[in-house]
């Protein structure tokens, strides 16, 4: 699979939905690029540029550079050079600035990739980019010869010149911050000052980095959260279903579910953004079997990293961020527990559509949008253009997406037209995906 063009492609439509007591805005909704591999974090620079982390879509595993998944039923996670970070300028210009970076992916759909995986820059305009892992740390140099995932780096954007700053593939190696099993993956990042800000989803950590080159300054677990077990629910395995380990012990912290699956209390930390306080504001997936309405949104001190419940109640959030006003924005990976939508081996059989919400700052909650194009996304941004910037199927091979969603009033359709339009394209989009393969995943 090679990576596909991008085309710079607008369509816009009018969708209002409601949520709780209050009626949803209208907004509307474009595609800004597409055919991308696995797109994840997203950021503008300080002119206005999007930067786009795709993590690839890994490698054939011919040559030996393979991991089972940890998460996604042991299929393997095969290792290639075709990540890239890719660059659009607001005229629609694109470019790629550094291409044939390290991939991890799902063998042989190329999905679920960990690889580049956010990118953001410091108020001098100096850029960050931060690459995945999803798996043991201690195969990462060994078996899978890539030592350059799992780390914070600084990215010269005149040089292409990279520097590490922190490598959190070996932190969790030698430290274990929450105790579990070891397994790392950063996922998402966040600036304030000279400081970076990083959720571990693999390791259930925050960390915080020197971004002068003095490295880890701190690292904090992020609380569990103890569901009753009547509340979870899980798939029904295919008989003769066999568990590969042969009944390994379980990590520590984790029980057996009814059908013999792991599964624990662990947060799963996904997405991060700097609040009006200048507290951070963490998204949470939540752990196998991903049940819904028990995903949090944390907020954590930046100094102690101590984090305390903002809000609950949402499923599998994958990202956050703020506007200018205060207002929040949480986005749904799916609506539903995941494996309800995929079958044994990764194939999709139903609806993988996703949310995104706005928290504002009395609490109350409004669903912006809801399916109808939104589907798997992962990686959220707010746009010098007042617009949100999202990472749409960010678990797929060659039909990612980076999306734009206008929250701010327009005119709500006035005619049939209007709906058979949104109708039209979400029938559209499933057909698209009916065939695609998108496997279990602890974290997307």
């Amino acid at each position: 699979m090679k990576l596909k063009s991008i085309a710079l492609t607008f369509f816009t439509f009018c969708l209002a939905t409601t949520a709780g007591t209050k009626a949803a805005e209208a907004a509307s909704f474009s595609v800004v690029a597409d055919g991308l591999n696995n797109p994840r974090g997203i950021g503008f620079d300080g002119t206005g540029n999007l930067y786009v982390t795709e993590s690839g879509y890994g490698g054939d595993g011919k040559d030996g550079r393979s991991i089972p998944s940890p998460s996604a039923q042991y299929i393997p996670l095969s290792a290639g050079e075709n990540g890239s970070i890719l660059k659009i300028t607001p005229g629609g210009k694109k470019e790629n600035i550094l291409s044939n970076l390290t991939s991890l992916a799902l063998t042989p759909s190329g999905e679920q990739a960990a690889g580049p995986a956010d990118i953001k820059f410091d108020s001098h305009n100096n850029a960050y980019f931060l690459t995945g892992y999803a798996g043991d740390p201690s195969k990462r140099d060994s078996v899978l010869k890539s030592p350059s995932l799992g780390r914070l780096y600084k990215l010269d954007l005149n040089t292409k010149a990279v520097t590490s700053l922190a490598d959190f593939a070996q932190y969790e190696l030698k430290n274990n911050p929450d105790g579990s099993d070891i397994i790392t993956n950063p996922y998402a990042l966040a600036i304030k000052g000279n400081t970076g800000y990083v959720v571990d989803g693999g390791g259930n950590a925050v960390y915080s980095v020197g971004l002068d080159g003095s490295g880890i300054k701190n690292v904090a677990k992020i609380p569990e959260k103890l569901i009753s077990p009547d509340k979870l629910e899980f798939p029904q395995l295919p008989e003769g279903t066999v568990d590969p380990t042969g009944g390994a012990a379980l990590p520590p912290g984790y029980t057996s579910a009814p059908n013999g699956l792991p599964v624990s209390n662990q947060s799963v930390p996904t997405g991060i953004a700097i609040a009006p306080d200048g507290n951070l504001t963490i998204s949470e997936y939540t752990y196998f079997p991903y049940p819904e309405k028990e995903a949090r949104l944390l907020s954590l001190d930046p100094d102690s990293l101590q984090a305390k419940v903002l809000a609950d109640g949402f499923t599998q959030l994958t990202g956050v961020a703020y506007d200018p006003e205060g207002n929040l924005y949480a986005l749904q990976h799916m609506n539903n527990a995941e494996w309800k939508e995929i079958q044994q081996g990764g194939i999709i059989t139903g609806d993988i559509s996703g949310s995104l919400i706005k928290i504002g700052k009395d609490g109350t909650r409004t669903t912006i949008w809801s399916g109808h194009g939104l589907e798997a996304a992962s990686g959220i941004t707010y746009g010098p253009d007042g617009d949100l910037y999202i990472s749409n199927r960010a678990r797929l091979a060659g039909t990612g997406q980076i999306i734009r969603i206008d929250p701010r009033d327009v005119p709500e359709p006035t005619s049939i037209l209007g709906v058979l339009t949104a109708a039209a394209l979400g029938a559209s989009l499933k057909q698209k995906q009916k065939h695609k393969k998108l496997a279990k995943a602890e974290v997307v």
